[in-house]
């Protein structure tokens, strides 16, 4: 199945949902057969996406263009070996990458009638379990920053009355004044550990006993500031820690992760199996995280946890995307031996988010289905497509 062109779309959402920064990078790869497959930049947040689209069209009119879409294989090591920017890696050579990867797994299950996960060799599972997260930004149809402890509590006692038995929350995000916290890094005062544990008291008290929490750290925090933060929470019952600190370098992630009282998770800013290596060998993460958009798309996320299951380690994909991203990732989910957990978003509830595609995928009692439909099941909804901006390589170009 010839490639003959590569689309890449762009959806700029910044401020729509109370999301402040939201811009998609969406791929279309096209066949001579007419077939066509869907992947996504998982760099949706943030600042960076834009700088996404061209290198998608680079990498694919160079080394995608003109051949099979089944050699899924062939083309990302050719990516991968002969881009010469990607040997040192980083989320926009790795995220275009994994953006085409992931179209053409689409096509092939297209191409063959089956979803992405009967084509890696799995059955289809039972409902996976889920998780709500980001519970400092509510869990409603609108993004607030949740200031005062009883916003969180009730933010909670919503995720548990539809079901999920764990949630995710970053306590010291938020500012007191409902700002974004400026300062995160060094020793936590006083006041801010009195502002965390307030705050998850409160989503304990919301979602009961019985069911789990994620203490979020973003990696804003310091080794010490983690390790303050684990240690002023864990008789609350912590699932894990994520992000205690940041990934420039392994000593700062190994060191918190040695001396914190509760397990820790990390992974969304690590990039192919070469990545999370170092820290599988440290023993210093108890649950991966993968984005399936970053590390590498789906190929390269699949060797990834089979890599972490050697280490008897977890995974949960990370997704904060689209519908698209969310799709994706319970495919790859759904085929690998060490699931654990999947991560839905409270942007996964906004209308700006919901009305990209045709199919709006959300879990029900806490658990998802995953889509069995061929391929990866999406088709994005023609009014939203009208209003993205597309670019375009094709062969002969």
């Amino acid at each position: 199945m010839k490639i003959t062109k590569i689309e890449v779309l762009e959806a700029e959402l910044s401020g729509q949902g109370g999301i402040a920064s939201w811009h998609h990078v969406f791929v279309r790869v096209h066949t001579e057969e007419g077939v066509s497959g869907l992947g996504e930049v998982g760099m949706a947040y943030g600042t960076g996406a834009q700088a996404a689209g061209p290198m998608v069209l680079a990498l694919g009119q160079r080394f995608v263009l003109g051949h099979n879409a089944f050699s899924t294989e062939s083309i990302w090591e050719r990516m991968l070996r002969k881009s010469f920017w990607a040997e040192g890696g980083g989320p926009v050579v790795f995220g275009a990458m994994s953006a085409l990867d992931a179209a053409l797994w689409d096509i092939k299950g297209k191409a063959l009638g089956l979803p992405v996960h009967r084509l890696l060799g799995a059955d289809t599972p039972a409902p996976l379990r889920c998780y709500a997260s980001q519970l400092q930004f509510d869990w409603a149809g609108e993004t607030v920053n949740l200031v005062d402890p009883v916003r969180y509590r009730e933010a909670a006692v919503r995720a548990r009355e539809e079901g999920y038995d764990c949630v995710k929350v970053d306590p010291l995000m938020i500012a007191p004044d409902g700002s974004r916290a400026a300062k995160l890094r060094g020793i936590l005062t006083p006041e801010q550990r009195k502002m965390l544990r307030a705050r998850m008291e409160a989503v304990r008290d919301g979602i009961g006993p019985d069911a789990d929490i994620i203490l979020e750290l973003h990696s804003f925090t310091s080794t010490a500031g983690a390790l303050q933060a684990a240690e002023t929470l864990k008789d609350l019952g912590i699932l894990f820690m994520e992000e205690p600190t940041h990934y420039n370098g392994a000593h700062a992630h190994n060191r918190a992760a040695r001396k914190s009282p509760v397990p820790v998770a990390a992974g969304e800013r690590l990039y192919t199996r070469w990545g999370f290596l170092p820290y599988l060998e440290a023993g210093s993460i108890d649950m991966i995280q993968p984005d399936v958009g970053l590390v590498g798309g789906i190929s390269e996320a699949c060797k990834i946890a089979h890599l972490a299951h050697t280490f008897d380690v977890g995974v949960q994909a990370h997704v904060c995307g689209s519908p698209l991203a969310t799709a994706i990732a319970l495919q790859f989910e759904a085929a690998i031996p060490n699931f654990e957990i999947h991560e839905h978003h409270t942007y996964a509830l906004k209308a700006c988010n919901r009305d990209l595609f045709i199919e709006d995928l959300q879990p029900q009692g806490g658990r998802f289905h995953v889509p069995t439909a061929p391929g990866l099941g999406m088709t994005l909804a023609p009014e939203a497509e009208r209003r993205m901006v597309t670019t375009f390589v094709e062969l002969g170009d």
